[in-house]
């Protein structure tokens, strides 16, 4: 019987098979010994990817009393992914366990026969949802005729902060600074411009450059939550009064010539929330939506409010392919070629969600995407 999948294989091994690949492993004592002594995570895995053994670190890493309790599991079942009840058939079977590094290096490895290097940005269920960024090493191994694979994981996590906190603000500071270019070509060219545009657009480049300044404490703050010190500078704000100035400064932006932004009509709202990083996101969403956006087109901008929550809303046209909806959030993905791109997206939902404590989602309906981060009142 072929098992269901949308993705990577399901079959599994029987109770029988899994016994004997378990003692396989008992009495090659080389493989112990290297389990133990190994710095990093470590997994034994049969054919189907299900745990034959683990190493203590594993076990302590995910809080695991014996590792009797993980044979059988894949490794998404075994720590606890979100994504690992989805498929027909566990870990590795959902539509999203394509775009899975775990899965791709386990696999990769198995139709090669050698070793095979990924990183994976693991979603676990526990606590209301914790990330964890990891490197893995699958490395095939011959056990009694027994075809196993060792299985490596190590955790970048704080590396892989460190960096996108950084490239984030170079990022953001290039956003701000194409905003200001572009107003300064426009006041360069100012002979036709009536007395109140030229002083309109003054107006606009004192903002601009305090926004930049603004980037970068931003950035300083934003560093600080490496070291377990950041808490967000939550005040009240105007968010009627933000979305003009991102609506000002992005319709202008030197990357996105002959584009504009409209800003719907919008009620006068206040929250209590850290307005440079939401001003932020916001112009991440808005700057994304315009380059999507063909020439001589246009992005929408909208405050939703009502007795529940709180939305604001950036609409383009153009519907986001399904194969690249799977992994808009992940780090670094891009639909672009440029390198250092793929950061906006990321940044959006890391800071959206785990500093302001909104959601940060996308929908694509009728021919249109948009993007969003929604508060609870």
């Amino acid at each position: 019987m072929i098992e269901s999948t949308y993705f990577a294989p399901a079959e599994r091994a029987d109770s029988l098979q899994l016994t004997a690949q378990q003692q396989a492993v008992i009495q090659a004592p080389f493989i112990t010994a290297l389990l133990q002594a190994m710095p990093d995570m470590m997994l034994v895995l049969n054919e189907h990817r299900q745990i034959v053994a683990a190493n203590k670190k594993l076990l302590d890493a995910f809080c695991v009393a014996d590792q009797t309790a993980l044979a059988g599991l894949r490794p998404g079942e075994a720590v606890n992914c979100i994504h690992s009840t989805e498929g027909p058939n566990g870990c590795g079977t959902s539509e999203t366990c394509s775009a899975c590094g775990a899965v791709l290096t386990i696999l990769a490895s198995q139709e090669t026969g050698s070793q095979a290097d990924g990183e994976c940005r693991l979603l676990i269920a526990n606590n209301g949802g914790t990330a964890l960024d990891l490197e893995v090493t699958a490395t095939p191994i011959d056990v009694g005729g027994i075809l196993l694979t060792i299985f490596a994981i190590k955790d970048i996590g704080s590396d892989k902060r460190r960096l996108v906190l950084e490239r984030t603000f170079f990022h953001d500071i290039l956003n701000t600074v194409g905003g200001i270019r572009g107003i300064a070509d426009l006041l360069k060219d100012s002979d036709g411009l009536t007395p109140e545009a030229e002083a309109e657009y003054k107006e606009i480049m004192v903002d601009l450059s305090d926004s930049l300044a603004e980037e970068i404490s931003q950035q300083r703050r934003l560093l600080s939550a490496e070291r377990g010190e950041y808490v967000p500078e939550m005040k009240e704000t105007d968010l009627k009064d933000m979305l003009q100035e991102v609506s000002k400064l992005y319709g202008n932006h030197i990357r996105t010539p002959d584009r504009t932004v409209i800003m719907e009509e919008t009620p006068q709202c206040y929250m209590i929330t850290d307005r440079s990083m939401l001003r932020r996101i916001v112009g991440n969403m808005v700057l994304n939506a315009l380059e999507a956006t063909p020439k001589g087109g246009s992005v929408r901008v909208a405050l939703v409010a009502d007795s529940e929550n709180i939305s604001i809303e950036v609409t383009n046209p153009g519907e986001i392919p399904k194969d690249v909806q799977i992994r808009l959030f992940k780090r670094s993905f891009s639909t672009k070629a440029t390198s250092g791109r793929g950061i906006g997206t990321y940044s959006m939902k890391l800071f959206g969600e785990r500093y302001l404590g909104g959601t940060v989602g996308f929908r694509c309906l009728n021919g249109e995407t948009v993007f969003f981060i929604k508060f609870a009142r």
